[in-house]
């Protein structure tokens, strides 16, 4: 029996053939005249003698599908070795915050309704008095807080008035809850959060505002909301408050076996209330779509690697394209063989999936002053779906092999930054998301330690690890990147562990070539609150990537500033483009939650709309 099978649909419906001596088929959809020819390499003793392991699958056009049925069709062509493995990652298109009504109110022009569901103030921390031996030095109080505002019930009001606050001082992320009825008997919930000191709110302090709310709404189940921020907020914070409001709402539940098809235990209405609460209108559609961007790659990465593999996730970009109007295409083998990706190519040896190339490009409208100087960027996510670490085995404590289908975090920011451009279709721009996807596994093909292999660029690499796979399909990616003529180039990749003790699990490592690009990506971390810290290429450290039979090694043996030698590495495969390096291994997963952030979506979003043009 072959070791590789075809699912059910293609072997029963598209083909005819004796199981042990296909070679190849073809598939016309429909009205389209596509044909979609997939040459197949079995494991079996009739097979000739050129028979390749592990078997390749190559479709032409993958780049020309045009319609979710022929999508759909495509994604049955992932290998499988038992029937019942999975071909499809499962994507959440649509989710309870699409059905969320969303209305925002002047805190000073229309007192908010109580009449059900639950009333939440957001209240700052008294301010501490000098003179008070306090509560530590923290800018906190225990003085009792006040609220100013008021709802259209009296008996409500005449409670907020009495305060109520026994223990509750307003510390960062604690909460006080109460069940009253109103004017008309009818029960209603109050709830008091927390948010420290004024003006003191930032990215952090928002995370635990809106995760406090997020636990009352998961243990309650309500329908309607009011919030009312007794607090001055920004702009840019307010919408990040939402996008993770949503973001820790909505829950994950695609791999669980119970049906969800009647859950409507959703948060229907949400009223915002706000003073100045014209200012923030702008942000709330803007934050659903940050929001999506953000959960779709958290989707991509929290998918385990039997379901999310090279051939799948490029079916999932794919028909992203379809779904928010990119242009498309996706490079097989043959193809990047032409190319040369030596270094790309090598890393994905020792899988049974091949090595998928995806490019996806939005090209905005040329309009205004900007006619003739439309910017091009190009971004690159690291697409690793899974990293054994190849013969190098991630086998010692603390490499947390269990968490390595985390390693095409990159690829999923920049399909999920791709979702956002191509949902806001912003002017002047044209983007490239770009990644050379792959598995880093180990087989008799498996590339070894020792090796040298070429890259695009013709430099030759000696491997001297193989769990060092991730600059090497970058540095193929990276050389494609410049020869599309573009004006910034931005990859970003869970590239080295090592910034989980240089930065921990709030700020990425920025590198880079350029000065100018890399304070246009930290004005962006701080627009799109995802933290980012500028490190250093230290030219010093290039000789420690020498190698005697190469033109250079795959790490160093000598420096163990492994993020910096990372980075030194990648430069050597950019020749004049300004160049920008985001490594994302430290803040990629919340180790607390056990699950995704999702980060990188909104920082790069935010870098084409703000600082790129």
């Amino acid at each position: 029996m072959p070791l590789l099978r075809l699912s059910p649909q293609i072997k029963n419906t598209y083909w005819n053939i004796p199981q042990k001596s296909f070679r190849t088929g073809v598939i016309q959809f429909g009205e389209s005249k596509k044909n979609l020819i997939l040459h197949l390499h079995p494991f079996c003793k009739s097979a000739s003698a050129d028979r390749r392991s592990p078997p390749f699958f190559e479709s032409h056009p993958f780049s020309s599908i045009s319609n979710s049925e022929e999508i759909q069709k495509m994604a049955t062509l992932v290998p499988q070795v038992v029937s019942l493995d999975p071909t499809t990652i499962p994507i959440d298109y649509h989710t309870p915050i699409d059905d969320l009504n969303i209305e925002i109110k002047d805190i000073n022009d229309k007192a908010c309704t109580a009449d059900e569901g639950l009333i939440v103030f957001l209240l700052n921390s008294a301010p501490k008095d000098s003179s008070s031996s306090g509560s530590g030095g923290n800018g906190e109080s225990d003085s009792p807080i006040k609220i100013n505002s008021k709802v259209n019930d009296n008996t409500i009001n005449e409670f907020l008035k009495e305060g109520n606050m026994e223990s509750f001082t307003g510390k960062i992320g604690t909460s006080k809850s109460f069940y009253i009825a109103n004017d008309k008997k009818k029960y209603v919930s109050l709830a008091y959060i927390g948010c420290g000191p004024a003006n003191e709110e930032t990215e952090l302090e928002i995370r635990k505002i809106a995760y406090a709310l997020v636990t009352m709404l998961h243990d309650n189940k309500y329908k309607k909301v009011s919030i009312i921020f007794e607090i001055k907020i920004q702009e840019n914070l307010f919408r990040f408050f939402l996008e993770h409001l949503f973001y820790e709402y909505v829950t994950d539940e695609r791999f669980k076996s119970a049906d969800k098809s009647t859950n409507t235990d959703y948060m229907k209405n949400l009223s915002l209330h706000i003073a100045n609460a014209d200012l923030y209108k702008g942000q709330i559609d803007k934050a659903r779509v940050y929001f999506y961007g953000t959960y779709y790659a958290a989707q991509l990465i929290a998918a385990p690697s039997n379901y999310c593999n090279p051939v799948s996730l490029s079916n999932a970009a794919v028909e992203l394209a379809q779904k928010v109007n990119l242009e498309c295409k996706i490079l097989n083998v043959k193809e990047l063989e032409d190319l040369k990706m030596g270094a790309y190519l090598s890393v994905g040896k020792g899988s049974m999936y091949p090595n998928k190339f995806i490019h996806l490009t939005y090209k905005g409208a040329q309009k205004g002053d900007n006619q003739n100087k439309r910017k091009k960027i190009a971004l690159i996510g690291k697409g690793i779906t899974f990293d054994s670490g190849g013969y190098n085995l991630k086998a010692a404590p603390g490499s947390m092999i269990d968490l390595m289908k985390f390693d095409m975090s990159g690829c999923a920011a920049v399909l999920g930054c791709a979702y956002c451009i191509g949902t806001i279709k912003p002017d002047n721009v044209e983007v490239h998301f770009l990644s050379a996807v792959c598995e880093n596994m180990v087989s008799k093909n498996s590339y070894r330690p020792g090796d040298i292999i070429t890259a695009s660029n013709g430099k030759t690499i000696e491997v001297g690890n193989t769990d060092a796979e991730g600059r090497l399909t970058l540095a193929d990616a990276l050389v494609y990147a410049e020869k599309l003529g573009v004006d910034y180039i931005v990859d970003i990749a869970t590239l080295t562990g090592a910034m989980l003790y240089s930065l921990g699990t709030s700020y990425a490592g920025v590198f880079g070539n350029n000065d100018q690009l890399i304070n246009k990506i930290l004005n962006s971390s701080k627009t799109s609150n995802e933290p980012a810290w500028w490190l250093p290429i230290i030219n010093e450290y290039r000789s420690s990537l020498n190698s005697k039979y190469a033109d250079l090694n795959n790490i160093s043996s000598s420096v163990k500033a492994s993020s910096v030698v990372a980075s030194l590495f990648l430069k050597e495969f950019i020749e004049n483009t300004p160049w920008a390096h985001i490594d994302i291994a430290g803040v990629s997963w919340n180790f607390k939650a056990r699950k995704p952030k999702g980060f990188g979506v909104r920082l790069l979003t935010e870098f084409v709309l703000n600082d790129a043009v």
